[in-house]
């Protein structure tokens, strides 16, 4: 028997919480702030619209993040029922969209969150560097990404564990310097 793989194992988990609870997840916000939101998942993709893309543009999907799009091609996590929110995961096509002002390299923006995109630099996985996902700010250009030293389905995991926050930006605290 096949083991799943985290990203199965991550979004399974995700949907029975949503499956159970009225499609709706409570999260706790910090600072004593508990909301309610929803998340949306777009058809998977085939495997045939992967190869199309990978043709189409010359980059290679890492094999984790091909996963992904084989069970929702592109979502939205997270978001308020009545006000929706910032953590849109692309589909195939979104990546395309928004790829064309913007090339370097080999890097392509596959997330849009709060402030923030979330950049696959295919020539760091084509090169073996399994730590290949990079972040910027949303108004900087590619090459100003970032690495996170983390592959798809790690920093997914994470992000499904920290309920939707930018972990990536979190500060160091300690009990000396955060506010009370």
């Amino acid at each position: 028997m096949q083991e799943k793989s985290l990203i199965e194992l991550s979004l399974t988990a995700l949907k029975k919480r949503l499956e159970n609870n009225n499609q709706m997840i409570e999260v706790y916000g910090g600072r004593g702030h508990i909301g309610t939101y929803t998340c949306r998942f777009h058809e998977p993709a085939t495997l045939e619209q992967i190869r199309a893309f990978e043709e189409k543009t010359g980059w290679i999907l890492p094999e984790d993040y091909k996963n992904f799009l084989l069970i929702t091609n592109g979502c939205r996590l997270f978001d308020h029922p009545e006000y929706g929110g910032e953590n849109i995961l692309y589909s195939l096509d979104e990546i395309l969209f928004y790829a064309v002002g913007e090339p370097f390299e080999g890097r392509y923006t596959i997330a849009d969150l709060y402030g923030d995109h979330l950049v696959i630099d295919s020539h760091l996985y084509q090169s073996g560097d399994p730590d290949y996902l990079l972040v910027k700010d949303k108004i900087a250009p590619l090459k100003d990404a970032r690495k996170l030293y983390m592959n798809f389905e790690l920093w997914f995991d994470r992000f499904l564990i920290s309920q939707g926050s930018s972990f990536w930006n979190w500060p160091v605290y300690t009990a000396k310097n955060y506010d009370r």
